[in-house]
């Protein structure tokens, strides 16, 4: 069964920011300066969970990242992803719906105390056509009569248009640069003519990275010329070029993105949840593609490392 477009994005974008360096230099690379400039030292810390109604996730997906301000009180970034081809001025709506769940459950944990933490909405979009919509929620009622105005639900949302970026200005870190041009130009019509400058950082990553970006560019909705892909390897990391293709060209393409997929999974299990034993790094290495794939899925919202290889009875 063919994983669905949207999926794929989803699972690029989570797998990105699910790096602590990666999700800290996002956000404080994209927030506005003056929130910005209220963050701790500390880096933003990942919270499990989603708010995303269950038929939208084929074109939204979400993150809520832990933050520490100087004042040492906690705040929330909550990350809204839209992945439609088209920016979709609902998504304001559906965003006042995921914050007010999210404050709920908030509000529960604290005990049903107050006062509440802070949570500033972001909507990242990668479509190739510009946002152009207002980011305040008031607007959407149009013109309202002055009294009306201060009884509206009211709130205003950070925006990270990664398609009016400049490439250069996407980060200030190759790494998390590469990842982000990806989701960038994954879109676009013309992303075979643009291979050149969306791989222009394959030099500085690492291979289990690079196969990531050639695995996810290659299912973009665009069909990617392997030959193409190999030649602009051989320009950008000649040494690489012949282990990378040998991953993500037939016959060895199953076995290569396997192990590949196994290696990301290991490293972002560690990340979550320190090390990872023996035998269930034993277990990945061995599992075929589709159990890691499950697995992964399972990481982003599970509270601990046994809960991710559980198995559920029907």
């Amino acid at each position: 069964m063919s994983t669905p477009v949207a999926n794929i994005h989803d699972a690029f974008f989570k797998k990105t920011l699910s790096d602590p360096g990666l999700a800290n230099a996002f956000l404080r690379e994209h927030l506005p300066r003056e929130i910005v400039q209220l963050l701790g030292s500390e880096p933003p810390k990942q919270v499990s969970g989603s708010f995303v109604d269950e038929h939208l996730r084929q074109h939204q997906s979400d993150l809520l990242f832990q933050m520490r301000l100087r004042t040492g009180s906690e705040a929330f970034a909550y990350i809204l992803m839209e992945h439609k081809s088209s920016p979709d001025q609902g998504a304001r709506l559906q965003l006042l719906r995921y914050l007010v769940r999210l404050l709920i459950d908030l509000y529960k944990q604290n005990g049903r105390r107050l006062p509440l933490p802070p949570v500033l909405p972001l909507i990242a979009h990668h479509g190739p056509q510009g946002w152009g919509f207002s980011c305040e929620f008031a607007d959407l009622f149009g013109p309202v009569p002055e009294p009306l105005r201060p009884y509206l639900p009211s709130f205003r949302h950070a925006l990270v248009d990664l398609g009016r970026i400049e490439d250069c200005d996407l980060s200030q870190q190759a790494r998390l640069r590469a990842f982000l041009k990806a989701l960038k130009y994954a879109r676009r019509p013309d992303l075979v003519m643009c291979l050149d400058v969306v791989l222009a950082e394959a030099h500085t990553l690492d291979d289990p990275d690079l196969f990531a970006l050639l695995n996810y560019l290659g299912k973009a909705p665009v069909a990617l010329d392997i030959n193409q892909m190999g030649e602009i390897l051989e320009r950008l990391s000649p040494e690489r070029k012949e282990r990378i293709m040998g991953w993500v060209s037939q016959p060895h393409f199953e076995k290569g993105k396997a192990e590949g997929e196994a290696l990301m999974l290991s490293r972002f299990l560690e990340r979550r949840f320190g090390r990872v034993p023996k035998g269930i790094r034993e277990q990945i290495f061995a599992a075929d593609l589709g159990a890691i794939e499950r697995w992964f899925e399972r990481a982003f919202d599970s509270p601990d490392l046994q809960s991710v290889f559980e198995t559920t009875s029907v």
